[in-house]
C-alpha cells in the first residue's frame, strides 16, 4: 500500500479545504447576492445555466490540458488566480447585466472543473490509494458546512462584503498550498500515443471492469441520477417553502448535506471492498428514497431526512466514480476521464434540469416536479437492479455447475 509524506497530507488537505471553502464563501452566496441587487430570478437562472454550460466545456478543456502537459499544479494556480479576478469583477459589476452575462460563465469555466483537477492531482500523488484520498477528501465537506453556517450569519448581520473577505483568504491559502505541492507524477501519466483523438475517446467508453460494468456504464448512471437530483439541489428553496420552511431551514439543510458525506468519503477504502454493483444500486436507490420522502413531506424535517439519504449516496458515489475511472481509463487520459464524469453529473444534468424543473414548478407545482424526478430516478434503479440480479444469478448457476461436476 502506498504512503504519502506528511507535508503532502497537509498540503492537499489545505488545497481541498481552500477550494471548497472558497466555493462556499463566494459561489454559494452569489445568487442570493445578485437577487438582493434587483436581478430577477429569470436572469439569475439564465446565468446559472450559462455557468453550468461553460463548466461542461471547461471540464473537457482543462482535463486535456492537464493530460497533454502533465501538470495539475500550474492549472490549479491559474484557476485560483482567474477565480479571484472574476470574484472581484462580478461583485462590483452587479449593475450591468451584460457584463455579468460574460463574467458568470467564465467563473463556471475556471472554477467548477478545478475541483476535479485537484482530485485527479491527489489521486496521482497518492497512487490511487483510496484510504488516503478518502481521509483528505472528507475534510472539505466538513469545512464547507462550517464556512456556510459562519458566513451566513456574518452576511445576515453585516453584509455581503464578507464574501470577498472569506473568498480572498481561501484563494490565497489555496495558491500557497498549490505552489508548495509537487506536480503530478510523469510516471503516472503516460504520454498519449499520437495525441488525443476520437478513437481514444471511444476506447475510454469501451472499457469494462473485472468487478462490474466499466466507464460508459458509470457515465450513464451518473447522467440519469444527476437529472433527477439536480432539480432538488437547484430548487431546494422552493421545495422547503412548499412545506412551510424558512431561511433558517435552508441553512440547516445545507449543513446536513455537507456533514452526511463526511464519514462515507473518509471510509472510501472500506467502501471499495463492497461489490461495485451493490454500490451502483445504492447510488441510484438512495436518491429514489429521497424523492419519495420529499414528495410525501409535510414538514421540513422530512426534507432534512431526504437530504441525509441523498448525501449518503453522494458519499458513496464520489469515491466510486474516482476508482472506476482510475481502473478503466488509460493513465494518459485520466484527468479527462474524471472531468467528463463530473461534468455529466454536475453540468449536463444541471443544464437539462433547468430547462424543465422551473417550468414544471411554475405551471404545476413542486409536487409535480418531485413526481417527475421519481420517474427519472426509477430508470437507474431498474438498470442497476437488473444488472446486479442478472450477474448474481449467472454466478449462482456457474457455482451450481461446478458443484455438479465435482459430485
Amino acid at each position: 500500500m502506498s504512503t504519502m509524506k506528511k507535508s503532502y497530507w497537509i498540503g492537499f488537505s489545505v488545497l481541498e479545504v481552500s477550494y471548497w471553502s472558497f466555493h462556499a464563501s463566494f459561489i454559494g452566496f452569489l445568487m442570493s447576492y445578485l437577487l438582493t441587487k434587483g436581478i430577477t430570478n429569470t436572469v439569475v437562472s439564465i446565468f446559472l445555466a450559462s455557468y453550468l454550460l461553460a463548466a461542461f466545456l471547461g471540464s473537457f478543456i482543462w482535463g486535456m490540458v492537464c493530460d497533454r502537459f502533465h501538470t495539475n499544479r500550474k492549472v490549479s494556480i491559474l484557476c485560483f488566480l482567474a477565480a479571484g479576478v472574476l470574484m472581484y469583477l462580478i461583485y462590483f459589476s452587479y449593475d450591468s447585466i451584460l457584463v455579468l452575462a460574460v463574467l458568470y460563465p467564465l467563473l463556471g469555466f475556471v472554477s467548477l472543473p478545478h475541483a476535479t483537477n485537484i482530485d485527479s492531482w491527489l489521486l496521482l500523488t497518492c497512487e490511487n490509494n483510496l484510504s488516503i484520498y478518502g481521509k483528505i477528501r472528507c475534510l472539505p465537506s466538513l469545512m464547507f458546512a462550517i464556512t456556510s453556517v459562519i458566513l451566513g450569519q456574518l452576511v445576515s448581520a453585516f453584509g455581503y462584503h464578507f464574501m470577498l473577505i472569506f473568498g480572498t483568504f481561501f484563494l490565497l491559502t489555496g495558491i500557497a498550498a498549490a505552489v508548495m505541492l509537487p506536480d503530478s507524477k510523469d510516471a503516472a501519466q503516460e504520454k498519449p500515443a499520437g495525441g488525443f483523438s476520437v478513437r481514444s475517446l471511444k476506447q475510454m467508453f469501451s472499457t469494462c471492469s473485472n468487478d462490474g460494468p466499466g466507464y460508459s456504464y458509470l457515465i450513464i448512471i451518473l447522467l440519469l441520477v444527476g437529472l433527477a437530483v439536480a432539480p432538488i439541489n437547484n430548487l431546494k428553496t422552493a421545495v422547503l417553502q412548499s412545506v412551510r420552511g424558512t431561511v433558517a431551514d435552508i441553512g440547516i439543510d445545507a449543513f446536513i448535506c455537507a456533514i452526511t458525506q463526511v464519514p462515507f468519503i473518509a471510509l472510501a477504502d472500506k467502501l471499495e471492498k463492497y461489490s461495485l454493483r451493490l454500490r451502483y444500486i445504492l447510488i441510484a436507490l438512495l436518491p429514489f428514497l429521497t424523492m419519495a420522502l420529499a414528495f410525501g413531506a409535510v414538514s421540513p424535517v422530512m426534507i432534512f431526512a431526504g437530504s441525509c439519504l441523498l448525501n449518503m449516496g453522494v458519499g458513496i458515489m464520489l469515491p466510486t466514480m474516482r476508482s472506476v475511472t482510475e481502473r478503466n481509463v488509460a493513465p494518459a487520459y485520466r484527468n479527462l476521464g474524471h472531468n467528463i464524469a463530473d461534468a455529466v453529473y454536475n453540468s449536463v444534468a444541471g443544464i437539462v434540469s433547468l430547462l424543465y424543473s422551473g417550468f414544471v414548478i411554475d405551471r404545476f407545482g413542486v409536487k409535480s416536479m418531485l413526481f417527475l424526478c421519481i420517474l427519472i430516478v426509477s430508470i437507474p434503479v431498474i438498470i442497476t437492479l437488473y444488472d446486479a440480479v442478472r450477474h448474481w444469478a449467472s454466478a449462482l448457476r456457474l457455482h451450481g455447475n461446478i458443484l455438479h461436476k465435482e459430485s
